[in-house]
């Protein structure tokens, strides 16, 4: 069988997939009929309804490729393009399909005039920090020379419930969150040509979207992104601009480092709050009890030890603190408010002896209590993740062409048997 005939290789997901795609017209799929392989350019040319659009992504947008589901993607003319392990600007990783892919700015090149109209952007999460601001001008240079008319650049997840780090662990959640007010920035500035969609507001609370890393995309979740982005993608299209006003607020619990930890901690010591140890700008048990502590003393805050939303408002390390939230898009799933990581009592030591006044448990019960819910949150996370895993073993074997657990070189082999022997 011609690879370019397999099942895995068309447009459409698994074997239903395949019987839709051959009913499309000789036309209506550019490229290699329809092909879904890696390090190659999706082309649908059929629709031309909306507009004509360009999607580069890293693994976290390879998921529509790997499932093989566009989705309302249809409604536009489109070139796609994701690869796992991709960087933007600085050289790409090797990637779960055994090569190194081109960088999105490099695949801007190479795609010129394919481009369209809007060129929407999913990368960023094997980005090094150092790199981020090159990177995005580098993309709104690359695009402007093609006469794109805006760059859609989503947000990258940072919540409590991303556990992702690039392979060579130059990035983290901290990195994340630093793009996105990069991001924000970036696009303030440029006039509408740059606009930043809140993907990570977005599918706040859907982890049935997400793989057990919290990025990349499960089944449910590929359906989530391509709905999502093409509601943005006609927002834009009709000349909204759909940027929004700050960067989405990531959970600070123990664990966290950086700026947005050293602020937090400079604000509970402006507050009348001890924080042993200063502004260091790491968030552990020390951080966690003065946390609790001000959020007692406020009266209407949650006491849980962790700096969620609410809480960061009320510090001032994070918009004004009597502004509500406004997400740029609301989810089709509703939210759920992500957990904090570890859990703190509701009365916590503020002072150095070691007992809060007023509350006879003592900051060694405290500590002890966090560590204990830490140790039972990473227990259940390793179980989800050995049944997980398991699942999607069985899936690959089950449906060998079509898992994205596959490389390149398994596809290539699958390629060489009949369709009767692949269920």
């Amino acid at each position: 069988m011609d690879a370019s005939s397999h099942p895995a290789r068309r447009l459409g997901r698994g074997w239903r997939g395949f019987a839709a795609s051959m009913a499309l017209t000789a036309g209506a799929i550019a490229g290699t009929a329809g092909s879904v392989g890696a390090d190659e350019t999706i082309r649908y040319d059929a629709a031309g309804e909306i507009g004509d659009v360009s999607l580069i992504g890293d693994s976290t947008l390879a998921g529509v490729r790997w499932y093989a589901d566009y989705g309302s993607l249809r409604s536009f003319d489109f070139a796609l393009n994701a690869e796992s392990c991709r960087r933007t600007l600085v050289t790409s990783c090797i990637s779960r399909e055994g090569y190194r892919s081109a960088t999105v700015v490099e695949t801007i090149h190479s795609l010129g005039g394919e481009l369209g109209d809007v060129l929407v952007v999913m990368s960023g999460y094997n980005d090094p920090a150092d790199s981020i601001d090159d990177a995005i001008t580098a993309v709104t240079d690359a695009a402007r020379t093609y006469d794109v008319e805006h760059v859609v650049w989503l947000t990258l997840r940072s919540g409590a419930d991303v556990d992702y780090s690039d392979p060579q662990e130059q990035s983290s959640t901290d990195t994340f969150r630093q793009y996105n007010e990069r991001l924000i920035e970036a696009a303030a500035e440029s006039g509408g040509f740059l606009q930043v969609a809140d993907w990570a507001a977005y599918s706040t609370g859907a982890g049935d979207w997400f793989e057990y890393d919290g990025v990349h995309l499960s089944p449910s979740g590929v359906d989530a992104v391509t709905t999502y982005i093409s509601g943005v993608l006609q927002r834009v299209l009709a000349g909204e601009d759909v940027s929004p006003a700050a960067a989405p607020w990531t959970i600070l619990v123990p664990g966290a480092e950086g700026d947005a930890v050293a602020e937090t901690q400079a604000a509970l010591i402006d507050a009348g709050i001890d924080v042993p140890g200063g502004a260091d700008g790491v968030y552990g048990n020390d951080t966690m009890a003065a946390v609790a502590a001000y959020q007692r003393e406020a009266g209407d805050l949650q006491v849980t030890g962790a700096v969620d939303e609410a809480t960061a408002r009320a510090l001032g390390v994070y918009g004004e603190s009597t502004e509500e939230p406004s997400p740029t898009t609301v989810p089709t799933t509703e939210p759920v408010v992500a957990a904090p990581a570890t859990a703190a009592p509701t009365t916590v030591a503020t002072e150095s002896s070691g007992v809060d006044a007023g509350s006879s448990i003592p900051t060694a019960v405290v500590i002890a209590l966090g560590l204990l819910a830490a140790l039972v949150g990473a227990v259940v996370a390793r179980r989800r993740y050995v049944v997980k895993r398991r699942r999607e073993r069985r899936w690959a074997r089950t449906h060998p062409a079509t898992s994205p657990l596959h490389s390149v070189a398994d596809n290539r082999r699958a390629t060489e048997r009949e369709p009767s022997q692949i269920s």
